[in-house]
């Protein structure tokens, strides 16, 4: 199949799961012997432009007809049997499923975050999550600067919002989207999209260069140094009798974990921003992966690769998290927020890390391989190309 893959890359500077997705989506149909073409913008391209250029970004975000114009061209180049739009936000708008809807290519779009009914895009506001603007009017995130903690950088993604529901931009122009979640397309169903175009299909990850031998070595936190991802909780709930926790990643509460590293007597060890490779050299020698949320995740790519690679996961049972662990079988659940249940969770898995792990590896081999996720996208395109 020739199959055009729209995407604009977020900031370079800015680690950015749904740039890593989509870079293995277009490896793996790539490898799949399919014929893909990228069309795309990135973020950092906006530093480079005129002063008028970046003044109008926002209004460029809701409809570029440059854009427009341009995606038009490449199909009647291309000639695509299938358009899948990833990320549309800030440079190439929504403008580009116009485009495609008039050249008569089937439209599928991956529902990565939920920036289609929220001005932040998380579901989230003061650290919890939020559904205030969910199958109703987005001008609540405007109010809570929802934004960049911004009101007036909240307009224009407000009113984009507000925009293409009143035009049914979304609904129109796209022939099926994809869920990466059960949890993400019941939330899309609640803000009045049609359940039956609405297709679940998980994100995969690569086969890693090693599966984990023996128990491991450490408990291992991978992510965002923020309240949301549930840091403090774990802090509050580690337990040194456990044998060291390994903290990777770098944000607003680095100070805060760098306190607990001295507090602890050599239990916490933090080792900041590591490169992926490096990142994963600490994934296959854990003993477990901790995932604490207090919000709502979309999917869960590092639990995913912490199943490749034969680790259990103990997560807090919240949005797609809640899918993916399974208590007692891959890892342990607990309730966001709930400290003992969290320091009971980690017990429990680092004493039985040895099953749970080959638990967790199956559920890898199971659901989450390139391989099925090209059967799985090749399916869903064949689908749409014979109705």
């Amino acid at each position: 199949m020739r199959v055009l893959v729209v995407h604009n890359w977020y900031r370079s500077a800015q680690p950015s799961g749904e740039n890593v997705v989509v870079s293995q989506h277009v490896d793996v149909l790539r490898a799949g012997g399919h014929d893909v073409e990228l069309y795309s913008r990135s973020s950092d391209d906006i530093a480079e432009l005129p002063v008028l250029g970046r003044a109008l970004v926002p209004v460029r975000s809701l409809w570029s007809r440059l854009d427009e114009r341009s995606l038009a061209s490449e199909i009647t180049v291309r000639r695509p049997d299938i358009i899948h739009v990833h990320n549309t936000f800030p440079l190439i708008s929504p403008s580009v499923l116009k485009a495609a809807a008039a050249a008569d290519v089937p439209v599928v779009a991956t529902l990565h975050n939920f920036r289609l009914m929220c001005a932040n895009g998380l579901l989230q506001r003061d650290g919890a999550p939020c559904e205030d603007c969910v199958g109703t009017s987005p001008w609540a995130g405007v109010r809570h600067g929802c934004y960049r903690d911004s009101r007036i950088a909240s307009v224009p993604l407000a009113a984009g919002i507000q925009l293409h529901r009143g035009l049914k931009t979304w609904h129109k122009y796209v022939t099926r989207f994809v869920a990466p979640s059960a949890f993400v397309r019941e939330t899309f169903i609640k803000d009045g999209y049609d359940p039956a175009r609405i297709t679940v299909k998980p994100h995969s990850v690569p086969h890693p260069a090693g599966v984990r031998s023996g128990s491991g070595e450490h408990v291992l936190f991978v992510g965002r140094l923020a309240p949301e991802k549930g840091l403090l909780d774990l802090l509050e709930a580690w337990d040194p009798a456990l044998g060291k926790l390994v903290i990777a990643g770098d944000g607003p509460l680095r100070d805060d974990v760098l306190r607990a590293e001295a507090a602890s007597s050599g239990s916490i060890s933090y080792v900041g921003a590591v490169p992926w490779q490096e990142c994963m050299d600490l994934m296959a020698r854990a003993t477990l992966l901790v995932v604490p949320a207090r919000w709502y995740e979309t999917f869960g790519m590092v639990i995913v690769e912490a199943f490749a690679h034969g680790v259990p996961v103990v997560a807090a049972q919240i949005g797609a998290l809640a899918e993916l662990v399974e208590d007692g079988r891959n890892g342990a659940a607990f309730t966001p927020g709930d400290i003992p249940a969290l320091r009971t969770a980690l017990a429990k898995v680092s004493a039985n890390t040895d099953a749970l792990g080959a638990n967790a590896r199956a559920s890898y081999l199971s659901r989450f391989t390139p391989e099925a996720d090209l059967a799985a996208t090749e399916a869903l395109y064949t689908s749409l190309l014979h109705q």
